[in-house]
């Protein structure tokens, strides 16, 4: 893990690395005709991305001959165009969060998101307290990474998964991992606790899934509309009533590995969504050692963790590959059910 420094940048109001004077530009005769967003995309590029600039335009920071247009606005020679950098109100803002990063140089950083919090801020949850926001307040110039509403996020984590991500720290490095990300060559492995026994020691399960219309917050398996899904799974342990898994996926669905195991009728022990009807098992455990007075292990979220990734880097071409440790509910799960009685 490397240490907190004190980050030097010059910056506007909202503590973030943009410009605090407007960025005036004219267009060249050699490049009229192409579209508003493309050219600034083009023109500011890599402090900005060109998904910041359409935000910007969308939100009227950028200005056209003093007039607000679209991003598709084709430019002519003579335009004057005025951006306002500063980041739109509804961004998100640095908080003083403190998160555990496993690796770091000027392009990619590879953090530990713990337990409940969430990646980027959605509808109900409020603004505060996700990893954007620690990530705002320790890298300040992310905030231009990207779309502003979530700056250097090139993949995502459910909110009670734990574990390893990668994040772009600047804009010629997103773009390449989004790139890795979308021809599966990023290698992801997570462990998962699961409820019963395994019947093989390892196998694939293809099975297109998608939104479950009834239930927004959840999955569907899907054969007919779905999009592929397809994860690799072996055994690690066989425990009295439980297996440890060793989950590859080969795909990046919603809930993909939580969905497919469910689907198996071994959901991940504690699951709220996907195990409600099919771990009968796990709740019985508690309930009887709760009426004994013994013990129980105090796991409350899916027991599910993204234990190693492996990826290109971005600028120089290495190999990165991290391994983060099982979060401590998930250790102290296996230590109970490696004491139970077969």
């Amino acid at each position: 893990m490397s240490e907190d420094t004190e980050i030097d940048d010059t910056t506007s109001g909202s503590g973030n690395p943009l410009a605090s004077e407007p960025i005036e530009l004219e267009v060249a005769a050699a490049e009229a005709g192409e579209r508003l967003d493309r050219w600034l995309g083009r023109r500011l590029r890599p402090t900005y991305s060109r998904s910041f600039l359409v935000t910007r335009i969308d939100d009227g920071g950028v200005l056209v001959n003093g007039k607000k247009v679209r991003p598709s606005y084709p430019i002519e020679q003579g335009d004057r165009v005025v951006v306002d950098a500063r980041l739109p109100d509804r961004a998100p803002k640095g908080e003083p969060i403190a998160i555990d990063v496993l690796y770091e140089d000027d392009h990619v950083a590879v953090v530990v998101k713990p337990v409940g919090m969430l990646v980027h801020p959605s509808g109900g949850s409020g603004t505060g307290g996700t990893l954007i926001n620690a990530l705002l307040h320790r890298w300040p110039s992310v905030a231009t990474v990207g779309s502003p509403e979530r700056p250097g996020i090139v993949h995502r984590l459910d909110r009670d998964t734990s574990g390893l991500m990668v994040v772009a720290l600047s804009n010629p490095a997103r773009v390449k991992l989004v790139n890795q990300f979308k021809a599966r060559t990023v290698k992801k492995e997570y462990r998962a606790i699961v409820v019963g026994k395994v019947a093989l020691h390892s196998d694939y399960i293809d099975l297109a899934m998608g939104p479950d219309k009834s239930h927004p917050e959840r999955q569907r398996i899907d054969l007919q509309n779905g999009k592929p899904a397809s994860t690799y799974y072996e055994v690690c342990e066989r425990l009295p009533g439980f297996t440890y898994l060793r989950c590859h996926p080969l795909t990046g669905r919603t809930h993909q590995i939580r969905l497919h195991l469910s689907h198996l009728g071994h959901p991940c022990v504690a699951d709220p969504i996907y195990g409600r009807n099919t771990s009968v098992v796990w709740r019985r455990l508690l309930e009887e050692r709760e009426a004994a007075g013994l013990p129980s292990p105090q796991i409350r979220r899916q027991a599910l963790h993204a234990l190693r990734l492996r990826f290109t880097h971005p600028v120089d071409g290495r190999e990165i590959d991290m391994q983060a440790p099982l979060a401590p509910d998930m250790e102290e799960l296996l230590v109970f059910l490696r004491g139970l009685k077969s």
